[in-house]
């Protein structure tokens, strides 16, 4: 029987409204997503390219571009994954350009996740539309901390640059600093984010009558929320990296033996070292800062194995478990070529790591770095690494570390 044109018609559309609707793609192009704190949103920029076949995920922090260690598409779903944190994020995209999903970050206590929220083909940090700032910040700050429960206070530095509204740079301390922050001034308004699929933090404040930059801050690896205040001071410092660890009264040498990641034990008295300029470097995979250190002494070992440079990392991990710790520190190593020795050390509970080293007053910070020159010696140790975010900082250590080791590898070994 033949339908009429009409009825027809109407079954047509019937089968349209009942068909199930095709799901979204995910598409190669720019991503705004942010997670929510308890202090605003925290955003972060994704850029994401196919070419033949294969995809990857950068995430954009200012002038900081990292690439997730494995990019995942599977029709609406986006996984990135970064082994080397035991952390990941994935979401789905839906026909409208919105992204909802999760971020899974490691902490001490376990897996913590964060819900993530964002839009296909949207590249503002924060605004839309940058207002114009009331003044210049860049510069030098000297930064104070306060923790939520008052007991915590820090000193330390901003080091800011800015273009327009768009304002770059990082807080730093003797332990860690907080990578690439990337951000905005509006008025009188500092807003600040960096995520790099590891850590992440927000920083908000604004500009006083005085002068002075205050505000509050947020980490998920801290959880809770932090107070700061700036002033501009272009002369501030540190404290001595090279003076916070030392070695205790009656030890006149560092010592170890702890396994490797096959579970052989390791000393620094073994063959492998003698008579060789070794640093040793107090880490976890787990830190941050390790991350920015693992990715210069991986290469700076590479250009010196031969003159009789050698490294090797004491990780303290998360997980007593040696096969677990083991994983953590593999993931770690892969991806920055690490090619020196890595030992599983004990845990990140700074207490217990300080009981295993009984020789230096504590473990303060991850990562801590001892010179040991050829004849055994400690010549040095520096706590703390300041990495590519601290800009001419960075640059300093670099200097003086190379220096220090072309010096003690001139020496002769007896």
């Amino acid at each position: 029987m033949r339908l009429s044109p009409v009825f027809a018609f109407i079954l047509s559309v019937a089968a349209m409204i009942s068909a199930p609707s095709q799901a979204a793609a995910v598409k190669a192009g720019d991503y705004r997503l942010t997670f929510a704190t308890p202090i605003g949103e925290l955003p972060f920029n994704v850029r994401l390219v196919q070419a033949k076949g294969a995809w990857t995920a950068t995430l954009i922090n200012g002038a900081e571009h990292v690439t997730a260690e494995t990019t995942a598409v599977k029709g609406d779903t986006l996984t990135l994954s970064f082994p080397s944190y035991n952390s990941s994020l994935s979401g789905v995209l839906a026909d409208d350009g919105a992204f909802t999903g999760n971020v899974t970050f490691t902490l001490s206590s376990g897996p913590a996740d964060f819900q993530v929220t964002g839009r296909f083909g949207e590249t503002h940090r924060f605004s839309k539309t940058l207002a114009k700032a009331r003044t210049n910040l860049a510069g030098r700050w000297a930064l104070t901390t306060t923790s939520a429960d008052g007991k915590t206070v820090r000193n330390g530095l901003f080091e800011l640059t800015q273009k327009g509204a768009v304002v770059d740079g990082t807080a730093m301390f003797v332990n860690a600093d907080n990578r690439f922050l990337n951000g905005e001034a509006r008025e009188d308004e500092l807003s600040l984010s960096t995520f790099d699929g590891g850590q992440g933090s927000l920083w908000v404040g604004k500009l006083n009558p005085d002068g002075t930059l205050s505000g509050q801050s947020w980490s998920p690896l801290v959880g809770t929320v932090g107070t700061w205040v700036a002033r501009r001071d272009a002369t501030a410092k540190l404290d001595d990296a090279y003076g916070l660890t030392y070695l205790k009264p009656g030890y006149d040498a560092f010592a170890f033996t702890f396994p490797d990641l096959a579970g052989k034990p390791v000393s620094l008295s073994d063959a492998h070292f003698k008579g060789k300029v070794t640093v040793v470097t107090i880490a976890g995979s787990w830190c941050p800062t390790c991350h920015d250190e693992a990715a210069f002494l991986s290469k700076f070992y590479d250009a010196n194995k031969a003159r009789g440079f050698e490294a090797v990392a004491l990780m303290y991990e998360y997980s007593p478990k040696h096969d677990v710790a083991a994983q953590a520190a593999r993931n770690f190593g892969a991806r920055y070529g690490v090619h020196y020795t890595q030992l599983i050390a004990g845990t990140a509970d700074k207490a217990a790591a300080s009981a295993t080293l009984p020789m230096i007053n504590a473990v303060l910070v991850y990562p801590t770095m001892i010179v040991v020159d050829r004849q055994g010696r400690v010549r040095k140790i520096h706590t703390g690494f300041p990495g590519p975010a601290t800009g001419a900082h960075h640059e300093q250590f670099k200097a003086e570390f190379t220096a220090l080791i072309d010096n003690l590898l001139a020496e002769n070994a007896s």
